[in-house]
């Protein structure tokens, strides 16, 4: 057991804690003021009077609770209060473990103004972990204090009537009637022996339905637990389907980029291709011109070999050869410019 509280209502109605133990034990479990509404409001389905009631209140939260009841005239303790236990999973309540909560509500809730109020709650819970309060039963305490009534009622009779058999003469008819009355208190006093005894069986039947009640609760929650957990872990899985496939939407997306800028790639291999084709081919017209160009150059130099060889032999050349000579420098200085942009152009393209 976790801990006890006493519940009381306000003028409004409104549900309030007048004493708790341990101390903080509804913050701790976090227990709320609709929380303990809603407990109130299954009491007062039940009935308007005293009543028992295990029920759960939040998730991991299960209490056995006992109302003292609304009315002045029928009541136990005090009216409008609630004596709650808060349980714990592993709790294993007993048959007579309502008998013993109503026995706090009829001894102590009377005491709340006394001094030692709150160590005489402390006692009380403890000898309630322990089983070791004595269940209290108001119906069966009437039926035996009314049984005990009607004994002693019979009793006094029968020593009227062994006064009167004395004098039957006078009090036969007397006699008569109250051996009536002793017959008719017999038959009343075995039909409240029977109805206790009925009680009892149905106290004994409703403990053992409580209990059975429990254990499908206490299987329902491990049930709840679990679904809960599979619920977690679908939603995950589901999470987890969903990101792959955002990230397959965005491959699909890199795949159709990437083909469309292949195909441009292609168009342009294509066309550098082509325009390769097109450089091989003057690099080609370029290297025959070159070569040309070369063989004029050898003739030239040649040539201007054997002029030089002429000039030297010859002493008095005349003013038009030199001309001839500038000339043909001039045009040898053209070519090998022209040799030199045609090697730039094949270096710079990578031609060779």
């Amino acid at each position: 057991m976790r801990g006890i509280v006493i519940l009381t209502l306000s003028e409004n109605s409104e549900p309030a804690i007048d004493v708790q133990y341990p101390e903080g034990i509804t913050e701790e479990l976090q227990i709320s003021t609709s929380g303990l509404l809603s407990l109130f409001e299954q009491h007062k389905t039940v009935k308007t009077g005293p009543n028992y009631i295990e029920m759960q209140i939040k998730r991991n939260v299960s209490v056995a609770s006992f109302f003292t009841g609304h009315s002045e005239r029928s009541f136990l303790g005090k009216p409008d209060h609630a004596i709650t236990i808060f349980l714990s999973d592993d709790d294993t309540l007993p048959r007579t473990f309502e008998g013993q909560v109503r026995r706090i509500a009829f001894e102590l809730l009377p005491k709340r103004e006394e001094p030692d109020f709150y160590d005489q709650f402390i006692k009380c819970f403890d000898l309630l972990k322990k089983g070791e309060l004595d269940p209290y039963y108001q119906q069966m305490l009437e039926l035996t204090q009314d049984l005990s009534s009607k004994k002693a009622r019979i009793d006094d009779l029968a020593q009227k009537v062994s006064l009167l058999v004395s004098d039957r003469s006078d009090h036969l008819r007397n006699v008569d009637e109250l051996k009536d009355e002793i017959n008719g208190l017999y038959v009343k006093m075995d039909n409240w022996s029977a109805q206790m005894a009925e009680l009892n069986e149905y106290n004994a039947s409703l403990t053992i339905k409580i209990k059975e009640l429990t254990q499908s609760s206490t299987q329902k929650k491990s049930e709840v637990v679990q679904k809960d957990d599979q619920i977690i872990k679908l939603r995950k899985i589901l999470k987890e389907k969903e990101e792959i496939e955002e990230g397959a939407e965005k491959l699909l997306k890199q795949i159709k980029q990437i083909k469309t800028e292949n195909e441009n790639l292609h168009q342009k291999i294509e066309k550098l291709n082509e325009i390769n084709k097109k450089l091989k081919f003057q690099v080609l017209k370029s290297q025959r011109e070159s070569e040309t160009h070369l063989e004029t150059i050898t003739n030239l130099k040649l040539e201007q070999r054997n002029i030089q060889q002429q000039i030297a032999s010859e002493n008095n050349v005349t003013n038009k050869g030199k001309d001839d000579i500038i000339e043909m420098k001039k045009e040898l200085k053209v070519l090998r410019r022209e040799r030199d942009h045609y090697q730039e152009i094949v270096k710079k393209n990578k031609l060779l």
